[in-house]
């Protein structure tokens, strides 16, 4: 096979930006109560990652021969959201809710059945024209964990909130 030219690289079509993107929150666990709309959640997402999952090896070595095969499938089962804050605080407060149902501080008391402490919400790729080109569901998605930045005269950034949530599987499908 050729090496391609310039023609064959001008007629493949747009190119896929890691900045078209959208988070949707399709359902938000029924124990929180957060004061935060699933839009409000979008606009203030600034990354994420996406979800993975790896093929696990089976290897068989039968007198000296060596063969390796597909086995299972392992979920990556945990993905980060970079979320910018506002002065309103809704990203604090939505973490705080989900935390607070999942484990109460002072008597370790869950909210609500594990059922009702997940949820899940969809990451959608989007073409030039913010037209969905390419779903990931994640499914039985609730907060591991949230990491806050270091409060700090050195610089004038945006306070960052990453958010870890644990999922049990994803779909993918093309739009």
């Amino acid at each position: 096979m050729a090496r391609p030219s310039i023609e064959n690289i001008r007629g493949l079509p747009d190119w896929a930006q890691v900045i078209r993107w959208d988070l949707q929150f399709s359902s938000i666990p029924a124990a929180i109560n957060a004061n935060i709309t699933i839009d409000e959640l979008n606009f203030r997402c600034e990354s994420t990652a996406l979800p993975t999952a790896t093929v696990a090896a089976i290897e068989t070595n039968i007198r000296g021969h060596k063969v390796k095969s597909p086995g299972i499938m392992s979920y990556g089962n945990t993905l980060d959201l970079v979320f910018a804050e506002t002065v309103d605080s809704k990203i604090h407060s939505f973490f705080k809710a989900w935390r607070d149902a999942i484990w109460q501080v002072k008597t370790g008391v869950a909210a609500a059945p594990v059922a009702d402490l997940k949820g899940s919400f969809l990451l959608n790729r989007l073409n030039n024209q913010d037209v969905q080109i390419w779903q990931y569901k994640v499914v039985g998605a609730y907060l591991e964990n949230h990491s806050l930045p270091t409060l700090d005269g050195s610089s004038n950034d945006a306070l960052k909130v990453t958010l870890t949530f644990s999922y049990d599987y994803y779909e993918d499908k093309a739009a």
